[in-house]
């Protein structure tokens, strides 16, 4: 990275890297209607995004799911989202409750194998739906309010 002085000891970082970064958002079916659960923040880890997509893949990972598009049936804020980052978004995809459970072990596994704490299982996996982890909802289906029946994880990338 160069650091570059400026005027007023100002100082200017320039990465000679890009990097890529990932835009999640949850939705959740509740009463039969996709809504929009929430937009977490997910630090840049290309072994996430190697796992859920095959994205900067230079793990040898085997993704959870190879890149599907977005869903026909968006809710109207991450078909917003989607739409406002326009030709920079790319990548784009989703995974289904099953996949999401499959994500959760990755992430447990891998942060058990490095003693370490993951950002997403920290801030997006055990943010608790009501009670319990996203994955819980099929692990743990009587935990679950009745009028959950769903959950999604929509995403694209950026450079």
């Amino acid at each position: 990275m160069a650091v570059r002085k400026l005027s007023g000891g100002l100082y200017l970082r320039k990465d000679r890297k890009m990097g890529c970064d990932i835009h999640l958002h949850i939705e959740v079916k509740l009463n039969g209607n996709w809504e929009h659960w929430s937009n977490p923040n997910i630090d840049r880890d290309y072994r996430l995004f190697a796992v859920m997509a095959g994205v900067r893949n230079n793990y040898k990972i085997i993704p959870i799911s190879e890149p599907k598009g977005l869903p026909n049936d968006l809710t109207r804020t991450t078909q917003y989202a989607s739409d406002y980052a326009g030709v920079d978004g790319h990548t784009h995809s989703w995974l289904n409750l099953k996949e999401i459970v499959k994500l959760e072990k990755y992430v447990q596994r891998i942060a058990n194998k490095e003693n370490r704490w993951y950002d997403l299982e920290a801030h997006v996996l055990h943010s608790y739906l009501l009670g319990n982890s996203f994955g819980g909802i099929e692990t743990y289906p009587e935990d679950r309010p009745k009028e959950i029946t769903d959950v999604r994880f929509i995403f694209w990338f950026d450079n």
